[in-house]
């Protein structure tokens, strides 16, 4: 059954059942400085993705919930194109800029996300596939084989200067700037709907972390992988990378979605949830 949740700071979050072989933590927080949580999350199979409200507090949570509730339209499905997570999250930046506002910053949103896809190779064989898009400055990261790889590239100034080398990643985390998007769902910014799309193979063993900037700035890639690598189940390990951001500074919402995959799926999403989400 589905589950709204309405924790952590009165956080926004979708979870739902699972399949075989896959199985998925989340958590979320507040922080230590803010107070509301514009960030949420849905996690249902197939689609795990992190929503980061930008605009101020309500229309941060409003343009949150908007994304959230456009992105629904994909729990429980059977995704066999990329195209469709590229409606879902064009439906989503539709709904957001759709919010009345008169405010002086537009409701927007940061989005990353991981949905398990089946999708035909080259030799005509149907295989789970990872499909993880990102827009804005929330990560997917994939620990796989005990390496941590960071799939997506931020959508930010820093991620630019640090290509330029003119920062480094650990400075790029401190910098000012750091949380001045140049592509993100609504927010006035123009154009910017169209996700980065990367394509991976589901393996056994894979560990994959959906994160919003809330974390990553206040953790690094060795305390990600140290965490994520330990060995706790997936629900833990959300807690405990929210509760290491909190322990770095906790100056913005963090939010954590892990997924694992015990096992490459054999059953496509839609068959194996049947009225789970209906």
């Amino acid at each position: 059954m589905t589950e709204h949740v309405r924790a952590d700071g009165d956080a926004l979050g979708i979870r739902g059942a699972g399949v075989p072989g896959i199985v998925v933590g989340a958590a979320t927080d507040v922080g230590r400085l803010r107070a509301v949580n514009e960030d949420g999350y849905l996690a249902i199979v197939p689609a795990f993705v992190v929503v980061d409200g930008m605009g101020g507090h309500a229309a941060g949570r409003m343009a949150t919930q908007a994304a959230l509730d456009a992105l629904y339209s994909l729990a429980g499905t059977t995704v066999t194109d990329v195209e469709a997570v590229v409606r879902a999250v064009m439906a989503a930046q539709e709904a957001i800029v759709a919010i009345p506002s008169h405010a002086a910053y537009l409701p927007g949103a940061t989005i990353a996300g991981v949905v398990l896809a089946w999708l035909e190779d080259e030799q005509g064989t149907t295989r789970p596939t990872w499909i993880i898009f990102n827009i804005g400055d929330a990560r997917v990261y994939l620990l796989r084989d005990g390496m941590l790889s960071q799939v997506t590239r931020d959508h930010s100034r820093v991620q630019i200067l640090i290509e330029a080398g003119e920062l480094t990643p650990e400075q790029a985390r401190r910098d000012p700037r750091r949380n001045i998007v140049t592509r993100a769902l609504g927010g006035g910014i123009a154009d910017s709907a169209i996700p980065d799309l990367y394509s991976v193979p589901v393996a056994s063993g894979d560990r994959l972390l959906v994160c919003s900037d809330g974390l990553s700035d206040e953790l690094d890639d060795e305390g990600i992988a140290t965490v994520l690598a330990a060995g706790y189940a997936a629900q833990r390990t959300a807690e405990l990378l929210v509760g290491a951001s909190l322990e770095g500074g906790g100056h913005d919402n963090t939010t954590a979605v892990v997924v694992d995959s015990t096992e490459v799926p054999v059953t496509a999403p839609v068959d194996a949830l049947a009225e789970g989400v209906r």
